[in-house]
């Protein structure tokens, strides 16, 4: 018996659902007959039995391959789909897919069935051709994809159609391979499509298909400068011209200065009016552009063939672990998204809304992943070779965005792949199967992207790293036993800052189920001398026969079992990590077939039979080139070599010109690759979509939000211990942001400090994070503080985030400098700021030989600067700031007791969960803790009743903001947006 059964054509896929679109809901209906009815405004329950589809004209029909999730973007969600699949093959019967095409609809009747039209089959009709009123309104993923060159996927129809391997079907033997179906729909050469007029205009001007991409560009550019532009898209793409909620995106036009609306109203009501009207409209603005970029994301993550599901079997546990569960025998009764496991469930969070209803049948468990099913023949006897990779969701994402480990000791990368023999013997089925791992070295560090080879920095203090790397090993045990750990980083340059202390920390931990093997896979090949490979398969050959495999005959007998695994890792676990797993999987094939009585040549091996060889080496290449586009966006390297067991000249071009095309993706597309998949699995909230743009080096980590707030809390706890005087207790605490030079509300740089309030003064910390040390602190009494003016701290206006009063406020406090005391801590380093923080690094100031006033001017900048929303304006404008204030102070010189030396210090609030992952119950808006600050302040100076000492007053204002923003900050933002939105 084959598992394999080539499909005889494509109406024999299985676990199809009819997706009806009603005028007010999504009704869907699966094979066997159940319904589910999803209305537009929410609400979701089993729909009715025997239901039939309305006779209206305007109710349209299609065939999916089932739901993925709901996406909750930021101005609507979005039904997530599978309109296009190809079948891998089959497993004991049981059908494998993997997804090529989905689409997110959105929840609007008409916006779905435009976007179905283009998509997918219309049972209407039974054609998948466009109408005219269609053809305009596509899903934007397709109008333009950065990565088409780098996918190398198949996608002409007429290559759709013919039969390919479940990788690269350029590259595996076509003898052997067996064919499957496509789902795919597409147009016949004689069908064409009547363009609009507008289109036959626009069709002129672009002679060739180059053109079109080069034009797209060009009109996101446009979006980006030009109102008149941002006005017709959001019309175009997300009103509909005859619904009535489509008026108010309609008013919004051109998005001009707050100032140039305020000069059209003499009325201050007015003018409040007109400034908020432009917040709301930057802010829907830039909402909608983010939804569209969501949701071409997301399109693209799931349109790149690499996830895999099946309707009927559950692809994410191995053989072994399927037959040592004890809830296998009722596993018949239990709905298959209970069975898998999860780390290896990738759309969980999506489909939440599903399982809290319980809708088992609607459930449908999404693996990333590569397989391919190989029917095979050696000698007469026929067996089929299986290869599974299931990438893990834990600390998953792209290459230098994810690095290292994580706090609960989850790595990147991690892949789980299993080589798999099925054959008959007897009438009964055997399945034999051999797992290995690989994942990242198993401690904290990173890399950046800005680089071809960049050095590895390694991060955190060593208790963090013991406790990660114990964490690790110890959950490997739990679930594979005994651990052969084989490193093939450089034992020296820039790899051995990594290798070496992966070796140390196995040496610390001394666990005596992990064996640590080092091979400098560079130094062993050079001069492609790529046979040595075989220096330490041969040296593990006991190890692995002692680590077995899993044997399992019928149903409940199981001959013997796998004991440990082993876990290959190199720097990125892609390239050389696969070349030497399939080395450790030949050795045990070799094995596995001499005990099945498949193969009779135990020192030959596979060897012997060329055309299996051929299939073998062709299988782990395909499955190299699908682990690295998942973590590198390219094929993998050294394939040649996996493929032919050769290296040469080809192979290395091919090479160097993958090695680029990665730098190019980890620089300009990784970014939004990890936001999104973060927020698919439900590490981030949608909020991290603002944050992309933002970005300087690397999208933020799950959980950054709540490791920053202890860090603050611990930076708090530590600089009371060593600042504040015997005779003194602290009162409050709380880290704040102040530019890095004195009497400046602007500056290059922001440096968040830690400020300290005690019943006699209030002390000031700069305090380097890094090294856990406060670099200097000054003191400053409070009977010295003549007045605090808080307000409105606006540092740019360029962006709804940016002009958002409640998160942009802060505090100025004034103070006679005469009685401050400046403490510097001589024998602190340089401060850097922690990378993966985003806190602003504090500047070292030069020694000055004044005791009882500040220095007069900071020597040095910092390492790094903070986010560009931050960063200062012309020097002049602030000098008449300050010499404005000065005139204040004059005026005002009788509400405060004495000025000798009139000085201030600037505070801005700390905005905390930007990302969206702690709760709205634990966090306050900066605006609120700006003002329980400086009420604290003000009781404890025993100021309370003096209504002069408290002034509310902006720092800097929204109109001051818009005045210093230069018409280069702004173009410079907005061709940014263009690029990243």
């Amino acid at each position: 018996m084959r598992v394999t059964t080539p499909p005889s054509s494509i109406d024999s896929l299985e676990g199809t659902v009819q997706l009806h679109v009603l005028d007010d809901a999504f009704f869907l209906v699966n094979e066997k007959g159940q319904s589910l009815r999803m209305t537009f405004d929410g609400v979701i329950a089993p729909g009715e039995s025997n239901w039939e589809p309305p006779k209206e004209d305007d109710v349209r029909s299609y065939e999916i391959y089932g739901v993925l999730g709901i996406l909750q973007g930021i101005q609507e969600k979005f039904l997530v789909v599978i309109t296009r699949v190809q079948r891998l093959g089959r497993i004991f019967g049981h059908p494998i897919y993997v997804i090529e095409q989905v689409v997110c609809l959105n929840f609007d009747a008409k916006k779905a069935r435009t976007k179905l039209d283009s998509k997918t089959k219309s049972l209407n009709n039974n054609s998948s051709i466009l109408s005219n009123d269609d053809t305009s309104n596509t899903d934007s993923s397709d109008d333009e994809d950065e990565d088409d060159d780098f996918d190398q996927r198949v996608t002409s129809p007429t290559k759709r159609n013919n039969n390919v391997t479940p990788t690269i079907s350029a590259s595996t033997p076509t003898t052997t391979t067996a064919k499957r179906s496509s789902s795919s729909f597409f147009f016949s050469s004689s069908t064409v499509l009547e363009p609009k007029e507008d289109q036959k205009r626009s069709a002129s001007s672009s002679p060739s298909p180059t053109g079109r991409r080069s034009s797209t560009l060009m009109n996101r550019f446009r979006f980006s400068l030009s109102g008149s532009t941002t006005k017709k898209k959001l019309n175009n793409n997300y009103s509909d011209d005859d619904d009535d909620d489509s008026k108010g995106s309609s008013d919004i036009t051109v998005l001009t200065r707050s100032k140039s609306l305020k000069t059209s109203s003499s009325s201050t009501n007015n003018d409040a009016s007109s400034t908020q009207d432009l917040f709301a409209a930057l802010t829907l603005s830039e909402n909608i552009a983010l939804d569209q970029r969501l949701v071409k994301q997301v399109t693209e993550l799931f349109s790149r063939s690499i996830f895999i599901f099946s309707p009927t079997y559950d692809t994410t546990n191995s053989f072994q672990r399927t037959f040592d569960d004890p809830k296998s025998e009722a596993k018949k009764n239990i709905p298959l998204w209970k069975q898998v496991d999860k780390r290896f469930w990738w759309n969980e969070y999506i489909s939440r809304e599903f399982q809290l209803r319980n809708l088992d049948d609607w459930i449908l468990p999404v693996m990333q992943g590569t397989m391919q099913i190989e029917p095979c023949e050696i000698e007469g006897c026929q067996f089929d070779f299986i290869l599974i990779s299931r990438r893990s969701r834990e600390r998953a994402g792209m290459r230098y965005q994810r690095r290292g480990i994580n706090e609960q000791g989850q790595v990147a990368n991690f892949v789980e792949t299993e080589q798999i023999i099925i054959f008959n013997r007897d009438d009964e089925p055997h399945v034999a199967s051999f797992v290995q791992t690989r994942g990242s070295i198993p401690i904290f560090w990173s890399q950046s992207p800005y680089s071809l080879h960049p050095i590895p920095t390694l991060d955190r203090d060593e208790e963090e790293n013991n406790i990660a790397f114990k964490r690790h090993f110890d959950e490997q045990e739990k679930l594979y036993g005994k651990q052969i750990a084989v490193s093939l980083t450089e034992l020296e340059g820039r790899e051995g800052i990594v290798g070496s202390e992966y070796r140390r920390q196995v040496e610390h931990l001394a666990d005596p189920n992990i064996k640590y093997v080092e091979f400098d896979f560079h130094r062993e090949t050079k001069g492609m001398r790529f046979e040595n490979i075989s220096k330490l398969s041969t040296s593990l050959r006991d190890d692995l026969t002692k680590l077995a495999h899993f044997w399992e005959a019928g149903t409940d007998t199981v001959y013997c079992r796998q004991i440990g695994v082993v876990r290959t890792n190199c720097m990125d676990c892609l390239d050389r990590t696969n070349v030497v797993q399939s080395a450790f999987a030949r050795i045990v094939l070799n094995l596995q077939l001499m005990r099945f009585g498949i193969t009779e040549f135990p020192d030959e091996g596979i060897r012997y039979y060329e055309n299996f060889e051929c299939i073998f080496n062709h299988v782990w290449a395909n499955n190299g080139d699908m682990i690295s586009r998942m973590y590198a966006g390219t094929s993998a390297l050294k394939g040649d070599f996996t493929r032919t067991g050769k290296r040469n000249i080809t192979g290395m071009m091919n090479d160097a010109s993958n090695s680029l095309a990665r730098m190019y993706l980890n620089t300009v597309k990784d970014f939004w690759r990890q936001a999104t998949i973060d927020y698919v699995l439900g590490y981030h909230k949608v909020e991290i979509f603002r944050h992309v743009p933002k970005s300087q080096l690397m999208s933020a980590e799950p959980g950054v939000e709540r490791r920053m707030a202890k860090i603050r809390m611990d930076a708090i706890e530590v600089s009371s211990a060593i600042v504040i005087e015997d005779d003194e207790s602290k009162i409050a605490g709380w880290t704040l942001l102040s530019p890095n030079e004195l009497q400046k509300r602007r500056a290059k740089k922001f440096e968040e400090k830690v400020v300290l309030l005690t019943e006699a003064a209030l002390y000031i910390c700069s305090y380097n994070y890094n090294l856990e040390k406060v670099v200097q602190f000054k003191r400053i009494p409070l009977d010295t503080i003549t007045s605090i003016q808080v307000g409105e701290y606006i540092l740019s206006s360029t962006t709804p985030a940016s002009r958002d009063v409640d998160q942009n406020y802060g505090f100025l406090l004034y103070y006679d400098s005469n009685r401050e005391l400046i403490r510097l801590n001589t024998g602190s380093i340089r401060n850097q700021s922690l990378g993966d923080l985003n806190i602003s690094s504090t500047t070292t100031i030069h020694k000055e030989e004044t005791r009882n006033h500040p220095p007069t001017s900071s020597s040095s900048s910092s390492t790094r600067s903070s986010n560009s929303h931050e960063e200062s304006v012309d020097d002049d404008n602030e000098q008449e700031e300050v010499t404005q204030e000065k005139e204040n102070n004059k005026k005002n010189s009788h509400h405060h007791h004495h000025h000798h030396q009139q000085t201030f210090v600037a505070f801005k609030g700390v905005r905390y969960n930007v990302l969206g992952e702690l709760s709205e119950e634990e966090i306050k808006s900066v605006r609120e803790q700006i003002l329980d600050m400086t009420d604290q302040i003000v009781l404890v100076c025993g100021r309370k009743n003096d209504q002069h000492f408290l002034v509310q007053k902006p720092v800097i204002s929204l109109e001051q903001a818009e005045d210093t923003d230069g018409i280069f900050k702004k173009m410079g933002l907005k061709i940014k947006k263009a690029i990243w939105i």
